[in-house]
């Protein structure tokens, strides 16, 4: 395992994950938000070779919302 530093314009979501699209204003999005607000971004977003995101692409999309870049 190797941990990195990456863009998140870089990743690229997953066309098998099955997880619920989440958009601003849903409960687990909003959910989410106000914990990275209060407590910061700490759990790792995984990503395969091809930058293919594994877990965590409702992190990437609200880390987005943030403005979160890298």
């Amino acid at each position: 395992m190797e941990f990195k530093k990456l863009n998140i314009s870089d990743l690229i979501p997953a066309e098998y994950n099955p997880r619920k699209d989440l958009k601003p204003g849903d409960a687990e999005f909003d959910k989410i938000k106000k914990s990275i607000t209060e407590f910061g971004y700490i759990e790792p977003i995984i990503v395969n070779s091809d930058m293919t995101i594994c877990g965590g692409h409702q992190r990437a999309k609200v880390l987005k919302e943030l403005g979160y870049t890298g």
